[in-house]
């Protein structure tokens, strides 16, 4: 493959780009796409125990899992190579993923869910430390954005496919899981191994994966995720209490989210260039603040709709911010280990939040857990900008 200069800036061929840009999608749709089926598959299970917290861990389980593997993972690749565990995790991927076509037992698809989020694991931090290592630096920022827009679009993609495919069987947005097998076979053709290796730099500075900043980064995506993950797993459930809508209107009006996630990542370049990562991390939780309050107040189909497209600002920040943040406070050779803890982060938050929602629905009700999910991202806010207004006021220290 031969690479492009753009602007005196040496850049990959396309296909390569293409193809990780790709597989990032494949991240997203992991939980998006069987969103709208989950009243369906609780009607289905409904004769078993606990059936209406199990089906939520359907949905969640797989961060579990990915919080164990992301770390090994991520050095393993280090030790054989990045390329080898993206293959092997997208095989990983198609069989735990396709695997809710067959299985009818909530146990099985539990399993079959785990084994998914070991694949998700590996491809998630792989892609994004293969699109870093052929990438200069001057370049993160427009790679980390384009991925942010990827992984925006595939959740379109997979909401869209998953509402309609829910509206004919709970079992039909498995399918869409297949769709990585031609990107396994991209990945084979286009995608070569990164110089940089894990292992190359483990005594260099900056290399250490537990720096403050980095424990601080893997909380803010921890806490990201956790309040905005109660859209995911409780907006169906809201929705069809506050206007009646069905798994189709649920896919579309969630797959806004991703569709706001799309046009903020096509942006996030220019975003970039005039905001620093603190002020981008405010924005992101003052808009999931927002957004939540605005869903947990809706009475309409049109209210929670301006809800949800509010907090998919703060989510199309969210990955490009804290994941370029991550990449720009850590020495290349360490960006798996980095990456590896920054998403068990990540799909820590995701499994934790239904089982943190959980009581408070009980409790209080949808709406008021959606109320208290956007005051807690509130204080976030408010805290991060009172250690960006003392930062101010130190000019030589990097934000």
């Amino acid at each position: 493959m031969i690479e492009t200069t753009v602007a005196g800036v040496r850049r990959p061929p396309k296909p390569l780009l293409a193809t990780l840009l790709g597989v990032s999608t494949m991240t997203i749709m992991a939980s998006a796409t069987i969103t709208p089926a989950l009243p369906g598959m609780e009607r289905h299970f409904a004769a078993v125990p606990h059936a209406e917290l199990l089906v939520r861990l359907v949905l969640t389980l797989p961060g579990l899992a990915i919080m164990i593997a992301a770390p090994l993972l991520a050095r393993l690749s280090g030790r054989i190579g990045r390329v080898p565990v993206l293959l092997g995790c997208l095989v990983l991927y198609t069989v735990g993923g396709g695997s809710g076509l067959v299985l009818d037992s909530l146990p099985a698809l539990l399993v079959g869910r785990a084994l998914l989020g070991v694949g998700i694991a590996g491809v998630m931090t792989t892609s994004t430390a293969l699109l870093a290592d052929h990438h200069p630096t001057s370049e993160h920022g427009r790679v980390l954005g384009l991925q942010g827009a990827a992984m925006g679009f595939g959740g379109v993609v997979a909401l869209l496919l998953g509402g309609l495919l829910a509206a004919m069987s709970w079992r039909g947005p498995f399918a869409v899981y297949l769709l990585a097998v031609p990107l396994l076979l991209l990945v084979l053709r286009y995608v070569p191994e990164a110089e940089v290796r894990q292992a190359d730099a483990e005594d260099a500075p900056g290399a250490s994966p537990w720096k403050p900043r980095l424990l601080g980064l893997y909380a803010l995506m921890f806490l990201g995720v956790v309040v905005f993950y109660t859209v995911p797993t409780q907006a169906p459930f809201w929705l069809a209490k506050v206007s009646g809508a069905g798994p189709v209107v649920a896919g579309v009006s969630i797959a806004a989210v991703n569709l706001v996630m799309t046009v903020v990542g096509l942006n996030f370049r220019r975003i970039r260039a005039r905001w620093d990562f603190r002020p981008l991390a405010i924005g992101m939780f003052a808009a999931f603040a927002a957004g939540l309050v605005v869903i947990g107040s809706s009475s309409t189909l049109w209210t929670f709709g301006i809800g949800l497209l509010v907090v998919g600002i703060g989510i199309g920040l969210q990955n490009p911010t804290v994941n370029g943040w991550v990449v720009a406070s850590v020495a290349p050779g360490a960006r798996t280990k980095a990456l590896g803890l920054l998403t068990s982060a990540l799909f820590l938050g995701q499994f934790a939040s239904p089982l943190i929602a959980q009581p408070v629905i009980d409790a209080a009700g949808l709406g008021r857990t959606f109320l208290f999910a956007g005051v807690l991202a509130a204080v976030v806010a408010v805290v991060l900008a009172g250690i960006h207004l003392l930062r101010r006021r130190e000019p030589s220290r990097p934000a």
